[in-house]
């Protein structure tokens, strides 16, 4: 069974794998409308290439993926994150069925049951069942094993089969991917005549001088482009402002739910009255425990390692006095001196480690035991430590693990330490397993005190809750609408936030904890809309969806300002490269160009064709890009850049050494290609596949 159990974690990682190879898919996916199971009108989680995925099919395939991390984690229960990380999952392996599927069937890649057997039983196994099958204890992968395993399956448990089967789903379905990448990748070629132009484009240097008038020499108020010249460059251009996926914008604000006045007395009330019993109380640790918000901490505590309110008093007052209360965070404490004792500063000492071995603690002892009696008759210790240690650190010293101060080891083998006088061998067990310990020196003593501390949390009570609930609501109700909103925030003194496209599969908003009820919300509001209270975390939020942007081109309402940003630097760029056309007629360098413009004119040396990067301009692909079609010393017409108008002219160009050929060039460019591939043929599958991502309606 222990095959099984590392063969059910390989199903896990192979299934992982899966998953983050489809996560190109996840992003952008289209989400509807649709409602249907407890309230929506439809069951439909996703359509992935036509294909609907219904919710009781998915939740069948989301149980199964939770069933089969429990069994591997040996867990009953897994925690929220956990949930989502494998309702991810099964969400990739639906896309994945419904589009690389449906192109390995369409091409007809797939692996037989022979090229199975050859991957789990051959001469070459894959390397899940190398390590499932795998000694432990040699390190030794044994077919004969494997052999025997399958031999075997059909008397085994229902269950065991059955991982079995998805192990082996999971080893084909990955060669069947991989044969798919392999084909796309070897059909990528590179020409000769392409490996070349490579060579030069990144070897061929340029040197060069420039003028610039940047953009914002223009001011904008001095352009006002009209409502025909916003439609043309959109209707130009209406694919930049093509929307991947739809995403909403939430204003909120918040109301932080903070204990009273009212609920600050009642702790002080409270604080007052178990301080008086506490002093009276004999049994401190039980009295801690029964009343405090934390537990009895038995540490005993050095000079200068407690708060300042506590060390500058408790070491110079008798035990049972007590310290108090006072105010600690969000918290108000009073501390009593429990006890004091003198302990070194410091203990040297050596130790010999037990491997605790299949649980068997007695066995570890008794060994222990037999190497101190050893030792009593007079071996020697750091012969036993070299010999039996498995602390080998250690052991090669003799055991010896020289002066540490207190709290340096693991807690049984620090208080026995500490706690022991020179000389003794005390024997204890930690995590570690069983230690013979020898108390070589103690160093310098010094005071320490152990204190109980009881606390009280000062948190708001039902009322201050319920209080500060109605108020929340009542913002809501009396501020229904954007404008009404805005107002009060603005008379209220509150902190309007903004979320900006939020996902309707999003889980998070910066700054609130759990918000995914809002972000549901926002998918069924309208535009405008206020939302009631939600709870969040120690807040009350209130959100008012402000936009929506669907999936597809966005109407140029929503994007004037950028069009209108855009349209003003075309404008800008007319007026700036008839600037250059008028001042600079006649000029016939660039250093005349500058002079009859009154500006510097820029040296820009050893620029290459593949390195658009300006000293002083930044970024500027279409300046270097003509660059390295002017001939040495022609003066450019101007050109439109990123940043402002520019005038050119190469001063040199350093050309590359002949090359014999462009093998090295051609195979770069290959493998460029090569690793672009997946990401470019999984973005053109998840187009076609038109995904709708229903998910958020349901979870």
């Amino acid at each position: 069974m222990a095959v099984i159990g590392r063969i059910r974690k390989r199903v896990g990682l192979l299934i992982a794998f899966v998953g983050i190879s489809m996560l190109l898919f996840i992003l952008g996916d289209l989400v509807t409308s649709n409602k249907g199971i407890m309230g929506r009108t439809s069951d439909v989680v996703g359509v992935v290439s036509g294909e609907k995925i219904r919710y009781q099919e998915f939740e069948k395939k989301v149980e199964q993926l939770i069933s089969n991390y429990k069994d591997n984690s040996k867990t009953e229960s897994i925690d929220q994150n956990t949930t989502e990380m494998l309702r991810e999952q099964a969400w990739s392996m639906a896309v994945n069925d419904n589009t690389l599927g449906k192109e390995y069937e369409k091409i007809g890649v797939s692996c037989g049951p022979d090229e199975l057997y050859d991957m789990v039983n051959g001469k070459n196994p894959h390397p899940q069942i190398k390590q499932a099958f795998t000694d432990p204890k040699t390190g030794i992968f044994d077919p004969q094993t494997v052999l025997k395993f399958l031999k075997n399956l059909p008397n085994t448990d229902e269950k065991t089969q059955m991982q079995w089967t998805n192990f082996e789903k999971a080893i084909r379905e990955e060669r069947i991917g991989q044969k798919y990448k392999d084909i796309i990748k070897g059909g990528l070629y590179v020409t000769a005549l392409e490996a070349k132009n490579n060579f030069l484009e990144s070897s061929r240097i340029a040197n060069l001088k420039y003028v610039e008038l940047n953009f914002i020499t223009v001011p904008d108020s001095s352009i006002k482009p009209d409502e025909s010249e916003l439609k043309t460059y959109y209707n130009a251009h209406q694919n930049d402002y093509k929307q991947a996926e739809t995403v909403r914008k939430v204003e909120y604000i918040t109301f932080d739910i903070m204990p009273s006045a009212a609920d600050r007395a009642d702790v002080q009330s409270w604080v007052s009255k178990k301080r008086e019993e506490f002093a009276q109380s004999t049994n401190d640790a039980l009295f801690v425990n029964q009343n405090s918000d934390s537990p009895f901490d038995s540490t005993y505590h050095a000079k200068g390692t407690l708060r300042p309110i506590l060390d500058t008093t408790l070491f110079k007052v008798p035990e049972g006095t007590i310290v108090g209360p006072y105010e600690e965070g969000n918290l108000y404490k009073f501390s009593k001196l429990v006890n004091t004792k003198m302990v070194p500063d410091s203990v040297k000492a050596r130790h010999i480690l037990i491997k605790i071995e299949n649980n068997d603690t007695a066995k570890a002892m008794s060994r222990a035991d037999s190497l101190k009696s050893a030792i009593k008759k007079g071996a020697k210790f750091a012969d036993l430590a070299g010999r039996f240690s498995v602390d080998q650190g250690s052991a090669i010293k003799g055991g010896d693990l020289g002066w540490f101060k207190f709290g340096a080891m693991v807690k049984p083998f620090n208080d026995a330490c500490f706690d022991g006088k020179k000389g003794d061998m005390p024997i204890v067990r930690s995590e570690f397993g069983i230690h013979l310990i020898e108390i070589l020196d103690k160093g310098v003593q010094s005071k320490q005190i152990q204190v109980a501390t009881v606390e009280r949390k000062i948190e708001p009570s039902q009322k201050t809750y319920d209080a500060l609930y109605n108020k929340a609501n009542q913002f809501a109700a009396a501020n229904n609408t954007g404008e009404l909103f805005d107002s009060a925030c603005v008379k209220q003194g509150l902190n309007k936030r903004i979320a900006d496209n939020v996902k309707e599969n999003d889980k998070g908003i910066a700054g609130l904890e759990q918000p995914r009820e809002m972000i549901r919300w926002a998918y069924k509001a309208s535009k405008g809309e206020t939302s009631k209270a939600f709870t969040f975390g120690d807040k009350y939020v209130i959100a008012h969806l402000v936009d929506i942007k669907e999936k597809g081109f966005l109407p140029l309402e929503e994007v004037k300002p950028q069009v209108t940003a855009m349209v003003k630097k075309e404008k800008k760029a007319e007026i700036l490269a008839e600037k250059f056309s008028k001042q600079a007629a006649g000029a016939t360098t660039i250093d005349a160009v500058a002079q009859k413009l009154n500006v510097a004119a820029v040296d820009a040396d050893n620029v290459s064709f593949v390195n658009t990067f300006l000293p002083a301009a930044g970024s500027e692909p279409k300046v270097v890009g003509t660059a390295f079609a002017l001939k040495q010393g022609e003066l450019s017409k101007p050109i439109k850049g990123d940043n402002g108008v520019y005038m050119i002219m190469v001063k040199s160009f350093t050309e590359p050494p002949a090359a014999k050929d462009y093998e090295a060039n051609r195979k770069q460019l290959v493998d460029q290609r090569k690793s672009r591939s997946e990401y470019e043929v999984f973005n053109a599958l998840k187009e076609k596949a038109n995904i709708e991502d229903n998910r958020g309606k349901f979870y």
